[in-house]
């Protein structure tokens, strides 16, 4: 025990780190001998070099940097996957609720249907499901009312007492009645062949002579009709029309994706043509976004997305000619015939090139691009610019 004892004493002019605190795998990597092998019975106590402690605190230090770079490694990681996550469930809900909408709008055409050939269980059966998958759809509570409501009646029994009590109830004139059945059959028809016009027309026609004939089914197909009829303008080039339509389905209920976009594509066409002649670069830019994704969009005028933006990217390329930047105007008629091909174009496209790579002198006053909405004079002679279009 005394000889355990004084080999653990120590000098005290040795650093506060004891030989304890190293143990064999440190002394290796640091090329040192194991304290087993140094002869303590000589000295009475190891020398620890400075650098030796130095050494082993760099080390440690460096492992904690090599683990906190993995920490963050792994944070990173994470994250960029629960937002690529996120996204892809956005992009997933935003398709189940058009899926959704288009199985809504047919499930309340098969249920007026069902309705009108007294067929009321399988109008009860897809209404639920309609209120099931969109409980704010607008007129569906009300119609299942309708509907449990004719399932609940009782079936009148053929007794002369009971005739009595139904015939006196009819006070309402047999040839209104008839006439408001027919209309909502004609009304029925024309949603069945997609004829949203007729449709729309029919309903305000019954609603003018006997508004409170079935109201629900009447709102729940001026509701359908009014929708499709909206689209159907806007890919026809009637554009304000189309919009009006969509804004009042947006009154009435919630608007499709499908019908949104509709109204978006008519929006920028709209703002794009309210620069037409007046800001050429703006024009240029609505039109090129158009461009990539409806090149053949057009309205009323029944100039496409692709025509507008040819015309104004060489509309664009005149006013640079005009200030003598030919380069730059050079580069709109090139990016113009890409669009499509004009001799005319072409003819004045070559022309500026020209004009570009060989420049006037300094003391030459550049002749501009005539005008191609004034009779150019015989003097000087120009290439020959497109004939413009008509105003939109």
């Amino acid at each position: 025990m005394e000889e355990k004892n004084e080999r653990k004493e120590f000098d005290p002019h040795e650093p506060e780190v004891l030989p304890e605190e190293l143990d064999n795998d440190s002394l290796e990597e640091l090329e040192l001998t194991p304290p087993e092998e140094v002869d303590v019975s000589s000295t009475g106590a190891i020398e620890v070099d400075d650098s030796l402690i130095d050494k082993i605190t760099k080390k440690k230090t460096r492992r904690r940097w090599i683990g906190a770079f993995l920490l963050v490694s792994l944070l990173i990681v994470g994250l960029a996957i629960w937002l690529g996550y996120r996204n892809g469930v956005q992009r997933r809900l935003n398709n189940e609720r058009t899926l959704l909408m288009d199985q809504i709008s047919l499930q309340l055409e098969l249920a007026y249907k069902d309705i009108a050939d007294e067929n009321y269980e399988n109008a009860k059966i897809r209404l639920e499901y309609i209120i099931e998958k969109y409980p704010d759809f607008p007129g569906a509570s009300d119609l299942l009312v309708d509907v449990l409501m004719h399932m609940d009646a009782p079936t009148p029994v053929p007794t002369a007492a009971v005739v009595l009590e139904t015939e006196v109830p009819e006070i309402t004139p047999i040839p209104d009645t008839r006439a408001a059945e027919e209309v909502f059959g004609q009304i029925e028809q024309n949603i069945a062949n997609e004829e949203w016009s007729q449709a729309v027309e029919n309903i305000e026609t019954l609603r003018e002579t006997n508004y409170e004939f079935k109201s629900v089914e009447v709102d729940g197909f001026y509701f359908i009709a009014m929708r499709n009829r909206g689209i159907q303008r806007i890919w026809a080039g009637e554009l304000e029309q189309g919009m009006y339509d969509l804004s009042v389905v947006g009154h009435l209920g919630a608007i499709d994706n499908v019908a949104a976009g509709a109204i978006s594509w008519a929006s920028l066409y709209m703002t794009g043509a309210s620069y037409w002649d007046v800001n050429w670069a703006g024009a240029v830019e609505i039109f090129s976004q158009l461009y990539e994704q409806m090149p053949f969009f057009s309205d009323s005028s029944g100039m496409t997305t692709s025509e507008r933006y040819r015309v104004a990217l060489y509309r664009l390329g005149d006013q640079f000619a005009a200030s003598g930047d030919y380069c730059s105007a050079s580069s709109y008629y090139q990016r113009s015939l890409a669009v499509g091909v004009n001799l005319d174009i072409q003819v004045t496209a070559t022309w500026l090139a020209e004009t570009c790579a060989n420049p006037p002198g300094e003391d030459t006053t550049p002749e501009p691009i005539p005008d191609p909405d004034v009779t150019p004079t015989p003097e000087p002679e120009l290439p020959p610019t497109e004939t413009p279009d008509p105003e939109p």
